[in-house]
């Protein structure tokens, strides 16, 4: 059995910046960028009838907290991280379990901040650390002495309501993520098998789903490639379109669309207007 000390892992958190870092050895990550990625890890590569030293490697990937425990201690580990699920043999249970709190956490945080049923139930977590402020390179930078899995994962939540990070869900994939700019609605987690990512794809995506579910934008839609054809593509049966006649039809098509979905004409009388 490890000493007691070798358990415990120090974490610097930035005063002024949305970083966080271990001690020894130096590594350094935006804040709430692991917590995301633990959240979303698949866990089915980890658990029973594996060796230790396999699940070792697969959990030295799953959070930067698993890349400092040495191998002699990684039984000790558990034990004082996850002893709730620990019976002898590694189970996957504990850590669903907080992939699950901390989503639900943090879905609930960015509808509505932390107050509420949300407020009580993160009070109720007993996190007890010392901490220091220190010199990080040239920056001052909080100093926490944590043990186990579960108080690494507390203090990032904490930091990101602390520091006011934006998260948003991915209008792709529904998936929690970081915004570079408050402005961006998809994330760059790859989602098709050639590589893309939500960004990649995100907005075809979402407005091929919006036009399956709403009739009037499919007639819209249908209406929009006729006409651009005929503006595009020298027609045989129908009259060419010049780009200015397509301009004002696309604006009026618009300007109707928008009409037919709030009740101010009549939508079937807007469908057969964009057949003519």
């Amino acid at each position: 059995m490890s000493n007691k000390e070798d358990l415990y892992i120090h974490v610097y958190t930035g005063i002024g910046s949305e970083t966080m870092a271990y001690r020894n050895p130096d590594e350094t990550w935006e804040t709430g960028s692991a917590l995301l990625e633990f959240i979303y890890t698949d866990l089915s590569g980890l658990g029973f009838g594996r060796s230790a030293s396999g699940d070792m490697e697969f959990l030295r990937g799953l959070h930067p907290y698993f890349r400092h425990i040495s191998q002699e201690n990684f039984t000790s580990f558990f034990e004082n991280s996850l002893n709730s699920t620990y019976r002898g043999t590694f189970c996957i249970s504990g850590l669903e379990q907080l992939q699950k709190t901390y989503e639900n956490w943090l879905i609930r945080y960015t509808k509505g901040g932390l107050k509420g049923d949300l407020l009580t139930e993160v009070g109720k977590y007993r996190f007890y650390t010392q901490t220091h402020y220190v010199m990080e390179g040239e920056e001052l930078a909080l100093d926490y002495f944590l043990l186990g899995f579960e108080d690494c994962l507390f203090l990032e939540f904490s930091e990101i309501i602390r520091h006011k990070i934006r998260i948003k869900v991915c209008k792709n994939c529904k998936r929690l993520f970081i915004p570079k700019k408050s402005n961006i609605d998809y994330c760059t987690r790859i989602y098709t098998s050639d590589g893309k990512t939500c960004q990649d794809v995100g907005y075809t995506q979402t407005f091929a789903r919006s036009v399956k579910n709403d009739d009037l934008l499919q007639a819209y839609t249908r209406a929009y490639k006729a006409h651009y054809a005929r503006m595009a593509k020298p027609r045989k049966r129908a009259e060419n379109l010049s780009r200015e006649g397509f301009e004002t039809w696309y604006q009026e098509a618009k300007q109707k669309l928008n009409q037919a979905r709030s009740g101010e004409i009549d939508p079937e009388e807007y469908k057969e207007w964009l057949k003519k």
